[in-house]
């Protein structure tokens, strides 16, 4: 298979770090200042020099402003009949439409590449599209499905189209949920020698 050629992870065969931080303060006010001085049988004033209280940041699971974004740092991944949900899913966006993304170390783990438009014409510079769900020891029942080519090392061929990214679309602008679609072959038995027949799938991932 294709060797990845852009700057990858090394969790399982893949690393990435990325921070997302979101800070709040509030402020709140006396109600009166100190010292200050109000005729005899006058009123006392409420709250006429309070501070509004200010609001934190939202977090960055919540709802991001663009609607047609989804939780961020989540993915979905179907796999036949299968679904997987991911959370913790770190994210980062190396150009306009180029997306790197994954919950490294997790069980089940999800990495998720997806280069810009037109990427074939700069192999040197992005890595191929692909999506890979690894579930489990591989050597110990476990599976590892993979669709397009994630760099992974197989030990014999794999059937040419049996695993492959089908369409996806990464939309302009931030936050961004891509969606697409994809057919998936199990790595990890086809490595063994086992049955590993190809399954269609569909995957989003949510990034801010």
């Amino acid at each position: 298979m294709h060797q990845q050629r852009m700057p990858r992870w090394t969790a399982i065969g893949f690393g990435l770090t990325s921070v997302l931080a979101g800070c709040g303060s509030s402020a709140t006010g006396t109600g009166e200042s100190a010292g200050a001085s109000r005729a005899p049988n006058a009123p006392a004033t409420t709250g006429a020099t309070s501070a509004p209280e200010a609001s934190a940041p939202p977090a960055a699971s919540s709802s991001p402003a663009n609607p047609a974004a989804g939780p961020l740092n989540t993915a979905v991944v179907t796999i036949g009949g299968e679904r997987f949900e991911f959370s913790d899913v770190k994210c980062s966006i190396f150009a306009p439409r180029y997306i790197q993304a994954g919950n490294y170390g997790a069980d089940p783990e999800v990495v998720i590449v997806l280069p810009p438009e037109g990427w074939e014409s700069q192999g040197d510079t992005f890595s191929p599209p692909s999506v890979a769900v690894k579930i489990g020891d591989e050597f110990a029942g476990g599976k590892q499905w993979l669709a397009g080519d994630d760099g992974t090392p197989a030990l014999k061929p794999v059937p040419a189209g049996s695993s492959r990214i089908d369409s996806y679309t990464v939309p302009d602008g931030r936050p961004v949920t891509a969606t697409g679609t994809a057919t998936f072959i199990d790595i990890a038995a086809h490595n063994q020698g086992g049955a590993a027949p190809s399954v269609s799938g569909t995957f989003e991932v949510s990034c801010p």
